[in-house]
């Protein structure tokens, strides 16, 4: 028998949409100034996923501002000094030139832009690491920016709703969430995929699985938090996470185990339909079967970070995978995982798919 828990997957945003379409402000009002007991109001419903991208943005930009010394490719072919390190400041260069100039007036399509494009020069003069701090400070200063633009956002939906004025108050929701929230994960999350692609070309599988444990080391603390919480409160908090990338997610719930399906998956899929793996300067994909791909024969660069970090990484702190996929990263955009209720109950064979090959 399953149940479904609809509420996990639905967004603040969309219930309090819901709730001016029936003419309830008076609901819509409680929902953006109390929250929906998962996000605790309008003003913060995008912080924690936009406060944890910029974690891993950081972690990465730590990982990429060493790399020229650090990472070896398993090839025993190495890359040329210098001229990684030159596209080293190029990706950092553009990345700092798509924050710095991210005056929001619509969506357009960031994901699938890549960052080749060098829309921002080098500094010159200082050393990589001293640039990656660089991105460092300017990432910091435009997640303020998106939190004092979020606040202002929120009241004026709370405003509208307080004038009873349904149609200024879903303006100001979709500028919150659709101008102004979007185009800033879309950012970030591009910027984790062209990190990615670029570990992955210049120093193969392996050292992209390198890459990955060691950012998932970095954010370990996290992943000890979720450790300690029941499958429910994990299955939850997952979920939560999940729709925060803006793809449509649903849960449901058997004796077994909690899954949740995401049609599309909001920053994997929607790369991968956005055309980020297509064109100019697509993507790449992991051609190698083995931990990274879950045995399969390719999987998305991007994509290659969740069995990493929630299946290999976990496996070596905890002694078992947090997330188990079943057929991810589809073409559609499409992924469902499973959060079993005891780890003994996790199929033998998705375990064996993280061991190295």
């Amino acid at each position: 028998m399953s149940t479904e828990h609809p509420d996990w997957g639905r967004r603040l945003s969309d219930a309090l949409r819901a709730a001016i379409g029936r003419n309830d402000l008076a609901a819509a009002l409680a929902l953006a100034r109390d929250g929906d007991g998962q996000a605790r109001s309008l003003a913060s419903e995008f912080l924690l996923m936009s406060r944890g991208l910029g974690i891993t943005v950081r972690v990465l930009l730590g990982q990429l501002g060493g790399l020229t010394g650090g990472l070896t490719p398993s090839s025993g072919t190495v890359p040329d000094s210098q001229a990684l390190e030159r596209d080293l400041r190029r990706l950092l260069a553009d990345f700092r030139g798509s924050l710095e100039g991210s005056q929001e007036g619509g969506r357009g399509s960031v994901l699938g832009d890549g960052l080749a494009g060098g829309q921002a020069g080098d500094r010159g003069g200082e050393s990589l690491p001293e640039v990656a701090q660089f991105t460092l400070r300017v990432l910091q200063a435009r997640q303020q920016r998106f939190e004092s633009d979020q606040a202002l956002a929120a009241q004026q939906v709370i405003d509208a709703l307080l004038a009873h004025d349904a149609a200024r108050a879903s303006q100001w929701l979709e500028r919150k969430e659709i101008h102004d929230y979007l185009p800033y994960h879309d950012r970030l999350v591009r910027f984790m995929a062209d990190s990615f692609g670029f570990v992955l070309e210049r120093f193969g599988d392996q050292g992209l699985l390198r890459f990955h444990l060691d950012t998932a080391e970095g954010q370990r603390a996290g992943f000890e938090k979720w450790e300690k919480q029941s499958a429910a409160e994990f299955a939850r908090t997952s979920a939560f996470l999940l729709k925060q990338h803006m793809g449509q997610v649903a849960v449901t719930e058997d004796d077994e185990k909690f899954t949740i399906v995401q049609t599309p998956c909001g920053s994997g899929g929607r790369l991968q339909t956005e055309g980020a793996y297509r064109g100019a300067h697509p993507l790449p994909f992991v051609s190698t079967p083995g931990p990274l791909t879950l045995g399969a024969p390719r999987i998305p660069v991007y994509c290659s970070h969740c069995p990493a970090w929630n299946g290999v990484a976990t496996m070596r702190w905890f002694g078992r995978a947090h997330w188990i996929f079943d057929h991810p990263a589809r073409a559609d955009g499409s992924c469902t995982l499973h959060v079993y209720k005891r780890a003994e109950d996790v199929p033998a064979e998705f375990n064996a798919r993280l061991a190295p090959a």
